[in-house]
């Protein structure tokens, strides 16, 4: 290989006598690295304000309890991408159909585009697909495993069973069953390759991973966690988010609104063992309640009934309840 386009710098005689270093980059001055170094400062302030002044917890970003950042939700990103004048477009879309097992995989290749220049910013990828164990799989509880599937070869959890948010001693068991409908699934898993590549992609353009991280679980609506709890860790959480104790007298609103949170971050812990989507979430809020429930978030707001719904899932809820038409002849 000629060498004629490299630039050898020559060291100095008391130097390093490791025979020269290669092509001298230019960086800038320190004058330049100076001026970036204070527009990359006053760039992220301003991203930190908008973080805190337009940004609506819960419903753009939350905190998933044991993380460090809060994770950045899809409306969030929309809200971002807005802010810096960018639009997602679909560059490509890949699928993978299979009508008798009801296997499906999407992939797909979002572009941001800068909406005035119309430079192309940035490119990601999502994908998802039924064989991903949320979607492939479903826990039920041991009465309710199909006839035709041998126990023992299943997989199974010992959980704990509670009730008024107390341990009562007893376990029961909940089996892992494949998901006899997987093409219900499809709509939701189209949705989540989206929401994977625009989230990630909004992320990686608007240089926000440093306030921001992306939670790859379903649990897109986490609340923030009492700095109190996170110090006790993950089972001092569920304890002190169980035993909903105040202090003696009328809490503050401050306290009201930690309570508040801490119950819901429960529900949501519970979701998440339990492996349930929004849809299955709000059905079990609506058997606890005993009204009807849509959005979750949005439906739920007072401390007592995010308190309701967990200790209703943590009692096994609605995969607990005595199904009547699984009953025996003459048991009805």
């Amino acid at each position: 290989m000629s060498d004629a386009n490299l630039t050898v710098i020559p060291q100095s005689s008391g130097g390093n006598t490791g025979g020269g270093a290669l092509v001298d980059l230019e960086f800038g001055s320190v004058a330049d690295f100076k001026r970036r170094l204070t527009d990359m400062k006053a760039k992220y302030s301003f991203l930190q304000e908008f973080f805190r002044e337009i940004m609506v917890k819960d419903e753009d970003f939350g905190t998933v309890p044991g993380t460090g950042k809060p994770t950045l939700y899809k409306p969030g990103a929309e809200k971002l991408c807005e802010l810096y004048g960018f639009a997602a477009h679909v560059k490509n879309k890949q699928e993978e159909r299979e009508f008798e097992t009801g296997f499906y995989r999407v992939e797909f290749t979002l572009q941001l585009i800068h909406r005035t220049s119309g430079v192309v910013v940035g490119e990601g990828v999502g994908e998802c697909s039924t064989f991903e164990s949320k979607y492939r799989y479903r826990w039920v509880s041991e009465y309710k495993v199909p006839h035709h599937l041998a126990k023992e070869d299943l997989l199974f959890e010992e959980k704990d069973e509670w009730r008024d948010g107390q341990k009562t001693g007893n376990k029961y068991k909940q089996y892992r069953i494949p998901n006899e409908d997987m093409f219900s699934q499809w709509n939701t898993v189209l949705k989540m390759a989206y929401k994977r590549a625009y989230v990630g992609l909004t992320l990686q353009c608007t240089r926000s991973s440093g306030i921001f991280t992306q939670e790859e679980s379903e649990m897109d609506d986490y609340a923030d966690v009492p700095q109190a709890d996170r110090k006790q860790g993950t089972k001092g959480r569920a304890a002190s988010a169980s035993s909903g104790r105040y202090q003696s007298g009328k809490p503050s609103a401050g306290q009201a609104s930690q309570g508040a949170a801490t119950q819901k971050n429960r529900v949501l812990g519970i979701m998440k063992q339990q492996e349930l989507d929004w849809n299955g979430l709000a059905e079990e809020a609506s058997t606890a309640l005993g009204r009807p429930i849509k959005k979750v978030i949005q439906d739920i707001q007072s401390e007592a009934d995010w308190k309701t719904v967990g200790d209703y899932l943590e009692s096994g809820g609605g995969q607990n309840a005595i199904d009547f038409d699984d009953l025996p002849d003459g048991m009805g």
